[in-house]
């Protein structure tokens, strides 16, 4: 009964996880000056450019989004599609805030082309105390793994290989450029 009432709430997340991703509205970097932030703006009934912060290598930088995110069609090279994560809120101030506080990690600045992941504690992680979440917290997003911050995708994809975090699939891939601060 626990395990199907967990498994309904990670499908609930991921799909509103996948619902905010296509329906945030989102400009190349050449227009991101004077762009706002996405979260008031998917407040209001306004669509338009907008970014958001995400963590790149343990450092925050900017996220822009195109004027209108649309699901890719067709097969996409996996190769030409680089790794979103949504984490639990790094510090005091979340990057985003909806359907819940989060924050973003990508791998790197070259891919336009992301594909979405929520970084969740394994159970693994939870029963040795490796994988810390937030408190409570309608999801087991991870925060910390063995004390490291996930600010990088390295450190995402190092605990998911050691089973401390499951990764879980989204379906979401969108279009966003890394821009500076």
């Amino acid at each position: 009964m626990i395990e199907t009432k967990r498994r309904t709430n990670v499908l609930l997340a991921a799909v509103i996880l996948a619902a905010v991703a296509f329906l945030v509205p989102a400009a190349s970097p050449a227009h991101a000056a004077g762009l706002i932030n996405c979260i008031p703006l998917s407040l209001t009934d306004r669509s338009g450019a907008c970014w958001e912060s995400v963590w790149v290598n343990g450092v925050e930088r900017r996220m822009v989004f195109p004027q209108e995110a649309k699901e890719f069609p067709g097969a996409i090279h996996s190769d030409r599609v680089g790794n979103f994560y949504v984490i639990a809120p790094q510090t005091d101030t979340p990057q985003g805030a909806l359907p819940f506080r989060h924050d973003h990690t990508v791998a790197d600045t070259h891919f336009t082309k992301l594909h979405g992941y929520l970084v969740f504690c394994s159970e693994a992680g939870i029963t040795s105390g490796s994988c810390q979440t937030p408190t409570p917290g309608p999801f087991p997003l991870a925060r910390t793994v063995n004390g490291q911050t996930l600010q990088s995708a390295k450190a995402i994809e190092s605990a998911a290989r050691s089973g401390l975090v499951t990764l879980f699939d989204t379906g979401a891939t969108f279009a966003a450029n890394v821009t500076g601060n």
